[in-house]
């Protein structure tokens, strides 16, 4: 499987509540082999739901996580993009703002960790919302998990929603318990989605997005909040 490609995890996800249609799933997971040894606030299930998502895109994928840490839940993502040609592209500080252990530079534990992926890895550094301002590609699947304030995650969509294709995975963590996070996903979210939402495992809600009507919804709240 070559250089960047050691070891093989396999991981039985059996069912949890509301979780019936992955009641048994048993992926092959290519990458280093300690990449579930990466401390992160992500289980197992959740970084293998993320792994199992951005398989399921087409080939040359452009994938955005907003929130890095130290790069627990970029390895999955970004085991994928190896198999699908893809490219992640991680957005953060990297100065821990929002994490509760306080403030602590960690990009050299996030590149450290993430070193067997870095030919599938753009850092971007910098606050979300300006880095969005740059960004120039349309998104295929985006992972949200960084401020969690209602502001912040508003913010976040507002900047990277224009930038997804139609039906485009979104997927917000620590939807369970963060107020703002579930205020976003009803007001914002739930309106445009294509389907039916998934919160199926703790804490993660994702779903798919109709492009179209994005620009209403963002232009709405703006307006609210004007």
């Amino acid at each position: 499987m070559g250089k960047y490609l050691k070891g093989l995890a396999r991981v039985t996800l059996r069912s949890a509540k509301n979780f019936s249609k992955y009641c048994y799933w048993m992926p092959v997971l290519k990458g280093n082999k300690g990449c579930f040894n990466i401390f992160t606030h992500l289980t197992k299930t959740k970084r293998l739901l993320l792994y199992k998502l951005a398989l399921s895109l087409c080939r040359n994928c452009v994938i955005v996580e907003v929130g890095s840490y130290v790069g627990g839940s970029s390895t999955f993502l970004a085991s994928a993009a190896t198999e699908k040609n893809g490219m992640l592209y991680r957005v953060d500080t990297w100065k821990n703002e929002a994490m509760s252990e306080g403030l602590r530079d960690t990009y050299n534990e996030f590149t450290k960790n993430t070193k067997p992926y870095e030919k599938w890895i753009v850092p971007l550094r910098g606050e979300s919302v300006e880095v969005a301002k740059n960004f120039d590609k349309e998104i295929d699947l985006l992972f949200i998990d960084g401020d969690h304030s209602y502001e912040a995650v508003k913010s976040d969509v507002e900047a990277w929603f224009p930038k997804l294709k139609n039906g485009a995975i979104v997927v917000f963590h620590d939807y369970g318990w963060a107020e703002g996070v579930k205020r976003v996903v009803k007001e914002m979210v739930k309106p445009i989605q294509i389907g039916k939402g998934n919160n199926e495992l703790p804490n993660t809600y994702w779903t798919r997005i109709k492009k179209d009507d994005i620009q209403k919804i963002v232009l709405k709240k703006r307006n609210e909040h004007d």
